[in-house]
């Protein structure tokens, strides 16, 4: 039964039960309303019988009369029955009426008379009570039962005007809802459980080109085209409540569009039973977050990946290869100077240029990646270590090709450094590393070459490294000390000074020589602190080994970078000063590749010293590119000559020769002549023969710690050819 049928039912019902009601309560008040005829009709024939009784008490009535009034009494329902008060008052008169004037009878009459005429009082006085109660009753009964059956009507009717209101709020959303529907710019889709379209939003043309009424009825395929099985697997998934989907939909003009909304399973809404697919076009915004992504992960001049996006490629590489897989980091020679000279617009048209013959001569399924700068780095998996060599000179041959670029030639170099993630141990940061280390040691051995990483020679520059480091701490902590060693008058065998020597015990090393860690502090630079205490340290003891009688003057020697310094005057003044030693017993020792690397600076600098009183010598004078021409420029006072020349005065006549000529080429230019490594007799007498003036070596001490240095200074202590030290 509908609605409008229960809602008549229900009226009807209504009347019916009312009309019910009334006619019964009406019932129900007549009887209550004649409740108390019986016992009026009793005090009736109760007063006709008192009325008779007198007459017959006086004479005056006829026996007719009484026993008339008596049956009245029967008729009106007084109890006659023996023993009770009415029967009392019939025997009275029948006994009054036999005897008139006997008294004793009529007194009996008038008190059964009247307990009669009272009892008939209480009777009717009962009834009145008992009809007052149920009226009471009646009334309450019936005022509570209209009370709650019209409490009723009206809550029946408040539930009504509820029920309306919610409906003409239901359909004034419904009519919103459909206006939203109708105005709204999504493409809203309704999905029958058999994947058939029952219902396409008027935005169908704007969105997909196509009308609703081309898409009514048909399957959902023939709207989502090949992401058909994707939907379908969410419709046959069942999945309560939303799920975001993503499709692309090929518009009726072939144009492809992205797009993002819901499907939300309404088969349980007994006004829908389907499928709701809501979708908006996002096609703009898809592109510009693949936009953004592509900027975010690729460099915007060569459209490479960027360090990122090849660091992330690397990992997932490396935790999925089988085999060997090899990085290429790569770094252009050089390229500074395109960037100084032409410009760095030119510079990035070159970096497109390395870029393009980069993805020439790549595998397919290899990256290339820009790092940054003009570094550039390639990965390539399933390879071999043959194969990834091979790949790395022909990068480097393609590159070398010259670019022309608004018609100035270019050529093109750059250095390759490979390394191999051979183990699952690899991980990305570590081939990366790997990779641009080697590439720096292809720098260190000639531009435009390659060189593949080698641990053992890695663990090699990495002890160089905390070699380097422990020497920093060395100088700041005390950890390093000065040997000394002579150097004597070859003709009369006294020693005229020392030379200090640096001398490192390391801790865990042990007693280590110059030559094991002063290329170190060259590479790291740690040579111009470590220069600066030899020199504070040398000073003092010089002043600590002068003697009564006798001056020894003190060596020290001066790396390049050192001399460089524009304030290295000025520091070698400051030592003096604190020292207190005298300028002119202080000698600095300077190799010839020193001087000649920038012999304009070195000049500037040796002269300043030179007007401090301070002695300048040339170490290992004969192992570079001796030139009279150097040697007239600059303020030099003594020549050292290198052992190697030394080492054959004796038995080979080109040494000697060579010898004797630097030995006159010092005394042409007033200089004095030190002969270095001498280590026998016989090359002593030679150069004592030849009068080279002073000599230093072995055969008289090799360098000793301060104590004994002390001890070889003229003044008491024996001449050096008769102590041996060391």
């Amino acid at each position: 039964m509908n609605r409008d049928g229960r809602t008549r039912l229900r009226s009807t019902a209504t009347v019916v039960g009312t009309l019910f009601v009334v006619v019964l309560e009406m019932a129900f008040l007549t009887g209550v309303w004649h409740l108390g005829d019986g016992v009026h009709r009793q005090r009736e024939a109760a007063a006709a019988f008192s009325a008779v009784a007198t007459s017959v008490a006086s004479g005056s009535a006829t026996p007719d009369a009484l026993t008339r009034t008596v049956d009245g009494l029967a008729r009106a329902g007084v109890d006659l029955t023996p023993g009770s008060v009415g029967a009392t008052a019939v025997d009275a008169a029948r006994a009054l009426e036999a005897a008139p004037g006997d008294a004793g009878a009529l007194a009996t009459l008038r008190v059964a008379d009247a307990a009669l005429a009272e009892e008939l009082a209480e009777a009717s006085s009962a009834r009145a009570w008992l009809a007052f109660a149920i009226h009471a009753g009646l009334l309450v009964g019936v005022s509570v039962g209209w009370f709650a059956w019209f409490r009723r009507i009206v809550d029946r009717h408040r539930r009504l005007e509820r029920e309306l209101t919610a409906q003409r709020v239901v359909d004034q959303r419904e009519r919103r809802l459909l206006a939203l529907v109708q105005n709204s710019a999504d493409l809203i889709v309704v999905i029958e459980a058999d994947a058939t379209i029952s219902f396409v939003s008027p935005s169908a043309p704007a969105v997909i080109g196509r009308t609703p009424d081309e898409l009514v009825g048909q399957h959902v395929k023939d709207l989502v085209g090949d992401e058909a099985p994707t939907l379908l697997a969410l419709l046959t998934d069942g999945r309560q409540g939303d799920q975001a989907v993503r499709l692309r939909l090929t518009r009726a003009d072939g144009r492809t569009i992205v797009g993002e909304g819901t499907l939300t399973n309404l088969l349980g809404e007994s006004t829908v039973e389907a499928w709701l697919l809501t979708l908006r076009d996002v096609t703009e915004q898809h592109e510009l977050a693949e936009q953004l992504s592509h900027q975010a992960f690729h460099d915007a001049l060569t459209g490479l990946a960027n360090r990122a996006l090849f660091a992330d490629r690397l990992e997932h590489a490396i935790s999925r290869r089988e085999g060997t897989l090899a990085v290429m980091f790569l770094d252009l020679d050089d390229f500074k100077q395109v960037n100084d000279t032409r410009g760095h617009s030119v510079g990035d048209r070159l970096l497109v240029v390395v870029t393009d013959r980069l993805r020439s001569v790549l595998r397919s399924r290899d990256t290339a990646a820009r790092l940054g700068g003009d570094e550039f780095a390639v990965l390539m998996e399933e390879t071999d270590r043959a194969a990834a060599e091979q790949m790395g000179q022909r990068i480097l041959e393609v590159l070398a090709q010259p670019v022309s670029i608004d018609g100035v030639s270019w050529a093109v170099k750059a250095s390759l450094g490979i390394a191999f993630a051979d183990t699952r141990s690899s991980t990305a940061e570590d081939v990366l590393r790997e990779a641009d280390v080697a590439m720096y040691w292809a720098k260190e051995q000639g531009k435009g070459t390659l060189r593949v990483f080698d641990a053992a020679q890695h663990a090699v520059t990495l002890d160089r490294l905390t070699l380097q480091n422990e020497l920093v701490e060395a100088i700041e902590t005390g950890g390093l000390l000065l040997h000394f060693q002579p150097t004597v008058n070859l003709r009369t065998r006294e020693v005229t000074g020392f030379e200090a020597l640096v001398r490192w015990q390391h801790p865990s090393r042990g007693f280590l020589p110059p030559n094991e860690f002063i290329p170190a502090a060259e590479e790291s630079g740690a040579i111009v602190a470590l220069g600066s205490w030899v020199l504070a340290e040398a000073c003092r003891a010089a002043v600590e080994l002068q003697a009564p009688g006798a001056r020894v003057t003190m060596a020290v020697n001066v790396s390049a970078q050192q001399l460089c310094k524009p304030d290295f005057t000025a520091e070698v003044a400051g030592v003096l000063a604190r020292t207190g030693l005298d300028p002119t017993l202080l000698v600095l020792e300077i190799t010839e590749s020193v001087l000649l690397d920038d012999i304009v600076s070195a000049a500037g600098s040796l002269h300043g010293l030179r007007d401090l009183g301070v002695s300048i010598a040339i170490d290992d004078f004969g192992t570079g590119y001796s030139s009279l021409s150097y040697l007239s420029q600059l303020p030099v006072d003594i020549l050292k000559v290198d052992k190697s020349f030394i080492d054959d005065i004796v038995d080979d006549r080109h040494a000697a020769t060579v010898t004797l000529a630097i030995l006159e080429m010092s005394r042409s230019l007033k200089m004095t002549t030190v002969a270095e490594g001498v280590e026998t007799s016989e090359q002593a007498a030679w150069l004592e023969e030849q009068d080279c003036g002073r000599g230093q070596g072995y055969l008289w001490s090799r360098p000793v710690p301060f104590a004994e240095a002390r001890a070889l200074v003229p003044g008491g202590a024996p001449r050096v050819d008769e102590v041996r030290v060391g």
